[in-house]
Parts: structure tokens; sequence; C-alpha cells
């Protein structure tokens, strides 16, 4: 079995070898433009219309987007994801915890679980897409990853929006049982990108730059259909993805300001203080998935009415989407009063334990030396010891 696993990896990062003097078949222009395929296989890119042979010189505009998606694919995307994964891992520990148990907590630490999702994702579909430019083993990891990872990051994506509408939602009229609600939007996250994982699938492809075989990801006759296009990724998604949560998230955080501002006039400062803090940070979390998914529904706006890519505007709503979901532990820690306070005793705990551990340790290397001293130096038994008197003094 060990044999077979290793004849996949080889299979799978290392290509297969081709005879090409034994192979029959040719590789050249007319076989690559009229059948896309070279030397038996199927060249790489020709499924979805893109066929980089690596011959045609590159004009600047197109050097100076390579040098732009460098910069923000492949280095601000990365590090902004990196702090995103530990600060939602810290986020979904703190609001997990017993004195943090609360209606709209539940549903924060679901979010904070789903934007972990979002950035591992996004690390195989934005940065290995961006990277499989520059590197046969990027290039055929991607194509590996990408029927798994395509669904995946696209369902944590619908859970995030979502658990963001029910966790306003829940702010405003409080939500029963709020952990049965999470399975219901976690189910129906799913149950809505299941279409994806019938979009795509796997081929194996001679790449014309690397002049190897290699693998890439081509659109099935679902992902082309022109109805399904229509239907499922321009009207389902603006109402369901796009503007109907925006729409939503707009007028639920209207209606708790309004909501707030009565209150301050009822209540006392220090009520008012004790309750609002939570509330506040909700407001924000909404407000930064506002700002964050207008340019998404932009570039999806332009795809669906006037059929305009821009390749500058997708890079930056990719951006945009995964610094959504790494700057919530911001907000959490500076306007939760409740999430600061708890992190700081936690802080602190696990710091009293690294301390006592390193004096048990000091003790322990401080106390080897004299138990060697001890068995070293053991007295000899005096049990069989005989003192005859002296004579001398008996005369």
């Amino acid at each position: 079995m060990s044999s077979t696993f290793s004849a996949w990896l080889i299979h799978v990062f290392m290509g297969t070898a081709v005879d090409y003097g034994q192979s029959q078949l040719l590789c050249n222009s007319e076989t690559i433009n009229n059948n896309g395929t070279c030397f038996d296989y199927a060249v790489c890119g020709y499924c979805y219309g893109y066929v980089d042979d690596g011959t045609i010189p590159k004009e600047d505009k197109d050097l100076f987007y390579d040098t732009f998606n460098l910069i923000v694919i492949g280095v601000i995307l990365p590090s902004i994801g990196f702090f995103g994964l530990m600060g939602n891992t810290i986020s979904s520990f703190i609001y997990s915890r017993k004195e943090m148990r609360s209606s709209m907590n539940v549903y924060l630490c679901a979010l904070a679980c789903s934007d972990i999702i979002i950035i591992i994702t996004s690390f195989f579909l934005f940065v290995l897409e961006s990277m499989r430019k520059r590197s046969i083993f990027a290039h055929r990891l991607y194509a590996t990853a990408a029927p798994y990872m395509f669904p995946l990051g696209l369902s944590a994506q619908s859970l995030s929006v979502f658990l963001t509408v029910t966790a306003a939602a829940d702010c405003l009229v409080l939500i029963a049982a709020p952990s049965k609600i999470v399975i219901v939007i976690l189910l129906s996250a799913l149950v809505y990108n299941a279409p994806h994982l019938f979009e795509i699938y796997v081929i194996d492809c001679w790449s014309l730059p690397y002049k190897q075989p290699s693998k890439d990801v081509c659109p099935t006759e679902l992902r082309v259909n022109k109805m399904y296009v229509s239907i499922y990724y321009a009207w389902m998604y603006t109402i369901f993805m796009a503007v109907g949560p925006l729409l939503l998230l707009l007028l639920i955080n209207t209606v708790i300001i309004f909501r707030m501002r009565c209150r301050k006039k009822t209540t006392t400062e220090e009520a008012a203080s004790d309750n609002s803090g939570d509330v506040v940070t909700l407001i924000l979390v909404v407000a930064l998935f506002v700002t964050c998914n207008i340019l998404p529904l932009t570039v999806n706006l332009l795809e669906m009415l006037l059929q305009v890519e821009n390749p500058y505007l997708i890079d930056l709503s990719n951006l945009m989407v995964v610094m959504n979901s790494s700057c919530n532990f911001l907000i959490y820690y500076a306007f939760g009063s409740n999430f600061r306070r708890t992190l700081k005793q936690y802080v602190r705990r696990s710091s009293v334990f690294i301390r006592r551990a390193a004096s048990r340790s000091t003790r322990r290397r401080r106390r080897r030396p004299s138990r060697q001293i001890k068995a070293t130096f053991e007295p000899l038994p005096v049990t069989n010891l005989v003192i005859e008197p002296n004579k001398e003094f008996l005369v």
C-alpha cells in the first residue's frame, strides 16, 4: 500500500515520463491549434481557451500585471492571511469558553471557524493559482487541490455571510437555540454550494512553458451552460450572497444604532456601557463586512452586466475577502470588553503555568547532583561489626 501511495505522489507531483523517440504523435503549431494536443496529451489551458507556449514575448502591461499580481496575491495576501489564522484561532477559543457563552458569541465563534477555512482555502485558490505560472510543482498542486478547495472555500464564504446576517439579527431580536441555528446555517451553506462539486475536473495535460506533463483544471458542461451561469451565478448569487445580505445588514445595523441611542437616554451610563460593548463590536464587524464586500460585488456586477473582466480588480477583490476574514480579531480586542478581559485572564493563567513548569524543571535539575553524591558515598552497614574490649584496662 505504501508503494502504491508513493507511486501516486510521483504521478501527481512529478508527472509522467514521455518517450519522445517512440511517440508517433507530434507536437507543433498544427496539433496545438487544431486538436489541442501535444505528445498524446491535451495542452494545458486549451479547455478554457488560454494557451501559453512561452514563446510569445509579453508586453509591458502584462509584465506590470505579473508584478502587481505577485505583490498583491503572492506577498500581501499571505501575510494578512497568516495574521488572520492566528487571530481567528484565538477568537474561536475565547468565544467558546463558558464565561463567554451567549447567543451572539456562539455565532461569532462559528464565524471565526468559517474565516479560518476561508483563509486556508485562499492560499490554495489564490496564492497557488498565482504561483503556478512560476513553478511546475505549484501548477500540479493547484490542479490537484482545486476540485476540493474550490467548493470548500465557497461554502465557507456562504457560511460567513449567513452567520454575519444571523448574528446581526440576533442582536436585534434574540434567537433561541443558537447552536441548532448554526447547524442549520452550515447545512444551508453546503446545499447552496453543492453544484460547485460538478463544475470542474482534473486532466493530465502537456505544459508548453515547462515542456513536460502536468495537470490542469477544466470546466464541465454544467459550468459552461449559459442558463446555469445566468441563474446560479447571476441571480442567485446576487440575491443570497451579494445585494440581499448587504441590504439586510445595512437595515439591521441602522435599527440597532437607533435603538442604542434610545437606550442611552433611558438607562444609566454604567448599565449602557456594560451592554453596549458587544453591540458595538457586532456593528463594526458588519461594517467591515459591508466595506470589504463592495469591491467583490462590483466585480461580479461588471462581469454579469457588462461582460467586463479586470484582472487588477479581481486580485484586489480576492485580497478584500481575505482581509475581511482576518481583521475581525482586531475589532473583538479593541471594542469587546468581555473578550479582552477573558483573553487577558487566559494569558495570565498560561504565563503562571509556564513559570511553574520552568521552576519545577529548575528544581529537578538542582536535585539531580545531590542524589548522585548520596548514592556514591553511601555509609557501609554496621550490623556484623564486633567491638572487643581492651584487655590492658581490665588488669
